[in-house]
């Protein structure tokens, strides 16, 4: 039985089209997104989960969209115990993570496994706007990287990036920093072999520094959100960054690994950068 199906049955005088079809689970939290019209009736659908689903101990409501330096939500407790802290296993990993004070997506869990099955042995990568840590985890766990690098600007998220860090025991193999990422590039003063730049939206504003610090002939994966309209001007904007930096741009793919609103969809371009 779907889950609108069920919540019908335990909620029969809220209409059955506004009820949610599905949630992002992120460890044993449920988070829902609901129409403004049964909003009053949030604890109550809430309470419903918990009853059909033993493996969730908390739902929470998002309340606008992901936004600011950072990429938070707000999220509002509507059941179940008092917190937005959990552990989330992902591809073989365990993920101590805050909802409040960290941006993390369990929908590009296949993404991020995507890319680490990319990297090849004996490369140093670097991965901006890390988070608390799974893509620079997932890397360190699926190949055969020398080391991992991971930078972001969200004191909490690093803080939780390191603990995660620890508790999956790649201590000597993953590196994680604090800052803004084109400052602490110009401080680690290394050439990578990958650059993963993680931001969805103006991911632009970090090719300069990633372009700097990429070796000739090494990966860059970038992630844009795009209409069906402007699929190139991201392509665009990077290969005529790349002439003015005197660096050859080649486009490998682009692919869609996820679905952000009407039309618009999150797409990970792969590129190599050469010399001039």
């Amino acid at each position: 039985m779907s889950l609108r199906s069920a919540l019908a049955l335990c909620l029969p005088n809220i209409p059955r089209h506004l009820l949610p079809g599905g949630f992002d689970t992120v460890g044993d939290i449920a988070l829902l997104t609901l129409p403004h019209a049964i909003r009053p009736q949030a604890s109550r659908i809430g309470k419903a989960i918990l009853s059909l689903h033993a493996h969730i101990r908390v739902v929470a409501l998002r309340h606008g969209e992901y936004s600011g330096v950072h990429r938070l939500v707000s999220l509002q407790v509507i059941a179940g115990e008092q917190r937005l802290s959990t552990v989330h296993r992902e591809n073989g990993l365990s993920l101590h993570l805050d909802l409040a004070t960290c941006f993390f997506s369990t929908r590009m869990a296949e993404e991020r496994l995507r890319v680490a099955r990319l990297v090849q042995a004996g490369e140093r990568v670097c991965v901006l706007c890390s988070g608390a840590g799974p893509y620079p985890l997932g890397i360190a766990r699926h190949s055969q990287a020398r080391e991992v690098h991971g930078i972001e600007i969200n004191p909490a998220a690093h803080a939780h990036g390191l603990r995660n860090v620890q508790a999956n025991n790649y201590t000597k193999k993953v590196y994680l920093h604090a800052g803004e990422a084109g400052t602490v590039l110009f401080v680690l003063n290394r050439f990578f072999d990958r650059i993963v730049i993680v931001l969805p939206r103006d991911a632009g504003s970090l090719l300069v520094a990633a372009l700097a610090h990429l070796r000739p002939g090494g990966a860059l994966h970038c992630y844009a959100m795009e209409s069906q309209e402007d699929k190139s001007s991201f392509i665009e904007q990077l290969s005529t960054l790349c002439a003015a930096k005197n660096r050859r741009m080649r486009h490998v793919r682009s692919v869609r690994c996820g679905h952000c609103g009407p039309g618009v969809y999150r797409i990970c371009h792969d590129t190599i950068i050469g010399a001039s």
